[in-house]
């Protein structure tokens, strides 16, 4: 525990030193770098187990992490992405049939798979960090997954005692989850109220604390969907990189889930 402390302690000071970088071209980079990292991580789980999920193009898509923002205009994203699908399920067909069946469908929707799960989802963090005011819209999402993880173990770990989804993560308690959910809710009014003071915005306070039942519950689900990844692979974690916590799909699962939800609510209440 005291290992996983000290990981959380440098975690978070490194994500605080990102948050004051206002430099766009610097948070493409670093979330790309995150996105080819828990890429890497995502295909060595599955190739541990016989499947073949092609790596190239899963590197390759992470780097369409450059489309978000305001680096590339609407119109020119639409393009490309209507070039892109159509291209990339064409080639992976192509690439079946020239490995002469070595790659099967399978690796190719794992791989497929992977392009969604991971530089997608990943790409709401940037589109958050694009708005007005993002290194301050950005906390809705830290604090929607690691409140909720950090009050989930604690308060588990004390008073933990129903299981919530054994078979998935056997230490993941009811207590827990709620604990999770109350510390996303609190957090959450906290950060629109700083907002509302310091920032000139008038959040409803019953809206956000709404957000941070739903980011908690997702971040939550984020969190299992990645167990229940693991527990198909028959491993513990995806990888080593983080002390006590194991590799980035391990620390950013709850993300992922998390900043999707979170750009909606924003996208439909802020910025409409």
């Amino acid at each position: 525990m005291k290992q996983r402390i000290i990981s959380s302690v440098i975690y978070f000071a490194l994500l605080l030193c990102i948050l004051l970088v206002d430099i766009p071209i610097v948070d493409t980079i670093i979330v790309l770098l995150i996105s080819v990292i828990a890429m890497h991580e995502y295909n060595k789980a599955f190739k541990s187990i016989g499947y073949h999920p092609i790596s190239l193009v899963s590197y390759i898509g992470c780097g369409f992490l450059f489309l978000m923002g305001d680096i590339v205009t609407y119109e020119d994203k639409m393009l490309i992405i209507r070039i892109a699908l159509p291209a990339l399920i064409i080639l992976l067909f192509m690439y079946i049939i020239l490995k002469k069946l070595k790659i099967t469908v399978v690796d190719v929707a794992l791989t497929v798979f992977s392009l969604l799960y991971i530089p997608f989802l990943f790409s709401f963090i940037k589109l958050i960090l694009s708005m007005p005011n993002g290194r301050i819209l950005i906390w809705f999402v830290l604090l929607g997954a690691f409140a909720s993880d950090m009050m989930a173990y604690f308060i588990g770990c004390k008073f933990g005692k129903k299981k919530i989804c054994p078979e998935i993560s056997p230490k993941k308690t009811v207590e827990g989850s709620i604990a999770g959910i109350i510390g996303v809710i609190v957090s959450y009014i906290v950060l629109a109220l700083i907002m509302n003071n310091f920032y000139d915005y008038s959040i409803n306070i019953f809206l956000v604390a709404f957000m941070g039942l739903v980011t908690s519950i997702a971040g939550q689900f984020g969190d299992l969907s990645a167990s229940s990844i693991k527990r198909y692979c028959g491993i513990k974690d995806f990888g080593t990189i983080m002390p006590g916590h194991g590799g980035i799909l391990d620390r950013c699962d709850s993300i992922l889930f998390v900043a999707p939800i979170v750009y909606m609510f924003l996208k439909l209440y802020l910025f409409m």
